[in-house]
């Protein structure tokens, strides 16, 4: 018995021996079959397969393989608004975060059509792949609107014109390059900096770890454009006379006609060096002022996107910012066997303890690089006191966002991002950072008066409208909003005295509720109320009308 239980065993060993040598022996061919039958399952139809003996092979065209679906739509029509209907359903079930995803879409969609190319008659191309001009090149930079002498803007369509700011023709008639400007327009009492060209809202400039200042381009639709001209809202003077009867109120748009409301997009663009990997940035040509003040044409790399859209849902307007992911990020490149580590364009993730969100010349400040026994520093001329930790002798700014970047967004990026890179598309490094909205666009603002403001509401709310989010901020246009713990005061209107410290940055709708038409008061335009401008900052861009009188008049 024990013998023919042996001889059984060694049959068994014997057989399995020569299995796993067929195994082994066909081990190439065993794969090439699985490789193939994946093919098959997962491509169209057409794989070539080269060769003879043991080895093929295997030719595989990218452009076979089933696609990835859109994971939005994709359409050269900008969205008038979520779905008013979804938005009530999901509202009643408050079912917020369902509510956050379908904006998140919206404002990917808003995106999409607003880059979708277009042919020299302004014709929609039939695929966003296709070649062409994106939309948003046929829109109204807003210096042409608000025209440094306060003139009348040239007809939407027309040619790029000086727009009283004495640019060259050669900047004019070149209209493959964009024109980036500085601006010291007031637009507040405290006589800050619009957020425009060179300057954040009411801060100074970015430097990148290049060493080179961020610079800012703003644009409008045809929708706001209209509305402004119509009623002579681009200079003081019309301004003046039109808040004597009432305040700003753009273009919301109706949803069931599929007709827009009023539109501003800004961009925040990076000078494009050869440190930069440039086949990652959407690029422009633009001009940009230089030190001496003359116009030089730089290569330039979009790192930032913002668009505020007013809604039929959102008289607040709905605030959709994108950054560039390699901002803040240390991503790498994997090709040929080989990994590069890409720095990111506003931070040194190799110095720790670099000051951050440092603003060097808000108000006019200036910097000084100093060398002390201790170690070098930075003082800035707001301070006699401040020294600032200085790994070297050329201003970055070592930027820190201070609110991440939520799951619910990252989700829909992941599936953006994978969609654009089947299409070998630059888009692919681009990520939204989130969306703001009104939840009751009837909601008023939070009472901000030292007596009866209250916290949360007073800040969560100041905008009125109940937003979805208290804080939203991108970290290319509102670097110097980064702080963190603060006191209550500083993120309500008006700022009352208050001795509650709360954790704040700022929020699109927010800041933007603060932005005020002109007045005429004692003799001299200053900026209306909180709402008079009706979100729009622009408004404090214009100018008195060269030749007339400073007054109000149509």
């Amino acid at each position: 018995m024990l013998i023919k239980i042996i001889t059984n065993n060694l049959k068994f060993f014997y057989t399995m021996k020569h299995t796993l040598q067929f195994f082994y022996s066909n081990l190439n061919q065993l794969v090439l079959i699985l490789c193939i039958s994946l093919l098959l399952f997962s491509c169209d139809d057409k794989v070539t397969i080269e060769g003879n003996n043991d080895k093929a092979a295997i030719t595989i065209n990218e452009n076979d393989y089933k696609k990835i679906p859109a994971p939005v739509k994709f359409s050269a029509d900008i969205p008038v608004d979520v779905n008013p209907v979804i938005q009530k359903k999901l509202k009643d079930k408050k079912n917020i975060f369902k509510l956050n995803e379908k904006f998140n879409e919206y404002s990917w969609q808003a995106f999409i059509a607003i880059m979708w190319p277009r042919d020299k008659k302004g014709k929609p191309a039939e695929k966003f792949t296709d070649k062409g001009e994106p939309t948003w090149l046929g829109w109204k930079e807003a210096f042409q609107v608000y025209r440094k002498d306060g003139k009348t803007p040239a007809p939407w369509g027309s040619p790029r014109t000086a727009s009283g700011l004495n640019l060259s023709e050669n900047a004019i008639n070149d209209t493959n390059s964009r024109i980036v400007l500085s601006s010291a327009t007031p637009t507040t009492p405290k006589n800050f900096d619009i957020a425009d060209e060179v300057n954040q809202a009411f801060a100074g400039k970015l430097f990148d770890q290049n060493g080179s200042v961020v610079v800012y381009e703003v644009l409008m639709n045809k929708e706001e454009f209209d509305y402004i001209v119509t009623n002579k809202l681009y200079n003081k003077n019309g301004q003046t006379k039109f808040s004597e009867s009432g305040i700003a109120n753009f273009p919301k748009g109706d949803y069931k006609k599929s007709k827009l409301g009023a539109i501003e997009i800004k961009f925040a663009w990076k000078i494009l060096t050869d440190k930069d990997h440039k086949e990652r940035y959407y690029r422009e040509e633009g001009y940009i002022i230089s030190p001496d003040s003359t116009l030089v044409k730089k290569d330039l790399g979009m790192i930032g996107f913002h668009i505020s859209q007013k809604t039929p849902t959102g008289k607040q307007w709905v605030w959709s910012t994108f950054e560039h992911i390699d901002n803040l990020d240390q991503n790498v490149i994997e090709k040929d066997e080989k990994t590069t580590v890409i720095s990111p364009s506003l931070t040194d993730p190799n110095c720790e303890i670099c000051p951050v969100n440092l603003d060097v010349t808000n108000g006019g400040t200036t910097y000084t690089h100093n060398k002390g026994a201790h170690g070098d520093f930075w003082t800035i001329s707001s301070s006699n006191t401040d020294m600032y930790y200085a790994k070297s002798d050329t201003m970055k700014t070592q930027a820190k966002r201070m609110v991440d970047i939520p799951v619910r967004v990252k989700r829909v990026n992941e599936k953006m991002q994978t969609y654009f890179k089947q299409q070998k598309s630059v888009w692919q490094y681009y990520q939204l950072i989130d969306t703001q909205y009104p939840l009751d666009q009837n909601a008023l603002p939070g009472n901000h008066t030292e007596a009866g403001y209250k916290v949360p509401e007073s800040v969560v709310n100041k905008p009125g409208g109940n937003p979805n989010l208290a804080l939203l901020t991108n970290i290319t246009m509102e670097t110097f909003f980064q702080t963190g713990n603060q006191s209550a005061a500083n993120l309500m209107e008006a700022n009352p005295v208050s001795d509650i410290t709360i954790f704040g940055t700022e929020s699109c709708m927010g800041c933007h509720s603060s932005a005020g038409i002109y007045e005429y008061k004692n003799g001299k335009a200053i900026s209306g109320d909180q709402l008079s401008g009706d979100f729009s900052w622009l408004l404090g861009k214009a100018q008195w009308e060269k030749g007339k009188p400073k007054k109000p008049s149509n």
